[in-house]
């Protein structure tokens, strides 16, 4: 058998061997762990994406605090719209009072490309059944046991659905309900007001943080900080038997 050294190019494949294999490795475990796995995400109603790392609160309180313009902790609709408004605008590239195809499309592949992804292959869930949820206080004191319809997301919710609150795989194209391929402000607008509708269950006309139901990526990636709240406003909570 001819010796390596005949051939130059079999050396230089073997001297960058290493170099491959570190790489191959390195971009193995980016695609396993996912954004996800150092990123928690919340994808607001409008369908504006909030990133936050893992170490800190559920990012829905920082879409909160945002939208909540006078910080009394209630965002009424006029708050809701206007920041769902303020995303329509930011999408709206061009100026043209509508969401196009291809801004539609610019959306999806890069400002939340969770749209695009499947669900996760985490513990089963029961299938989309009425379930016992218990919403305790968090620290075992008052914990009380509910009927809750099954939830928005489904049983195996892709997209941006497990990360908002609406259970949606695309919000933005979920607004384009005359399916005209274009998404004008009254129909952004009408769709501010609907689901600000959905989540307002009780009628207040207001909604609040700790009202809002979790996402799913919420309740399934346990970490200490999943809460919506910080560490000192939990402890002030608790304080309060809250």
């Amino acid at each position: 058998m001819p010796a390596a050294c005949c051939f130059p190019g079999v050396l230089a494949v073997r001297a960058y061997l290493p170099l491959l294999l570190l790489a191959t490795i390195g971009s193995t475990a980016l695609a396993d762990d996912g954004p996800s796995a150092r990123m928690q995400t919340f994808v607001a109603p409008s369908g504006e994406p909030f990133r936050v790392p893992e170490d800190q609160p559920y990012p829905v309180a920082k879409w909160f605090a945002a939208a909540d313009k006078n910080g009394d902790g209630k965002l009424d609709f006029a708050e809701f719209e206007a920041d769902f408004m303020r995303f329509f605008d930011q999408l709206d590239v061009n100026h043209d009072g509508a969401i196009d195809g291809i801004e539609r499309t610019r959306y999806e592949n890069e400002v939340v490309p969770e749209t695009l992804g499947s669900s996760w292959a985490l513990e089963s869930r029961q299938n989309d059944e009425a379930e016992d949820v218990d919403f305790g206080s968090g620290d075992d004191q008052g914990a009380t046991t509910i009927k809750r319809d099954k939830p928005r997301y489904g049983s195996n919710p892709v997209g941006a659905a497990r990360f908002d609150l609406l259970g949606m795989p695309e919000p933005v194209a979920a607004m384009d309900t005359e399916l005209r391929g274009r998404i004008s402000r009254r129909v952004a607008e009408e769709a501010a007001r609907q689901r600000f509708g959905v989540l307002d269950e009780q009628n207040l006309g207001y909604l609040t943080l700790a009202g809002l139901p979790p996402t799913y990526a919420q309740g399934h990636h346990h970490t200490r900080n999943s809460s919506p709240f910080g560490g000192k406003e939990r402890a002030q909570q608790r304080q309060r038997g809250g």
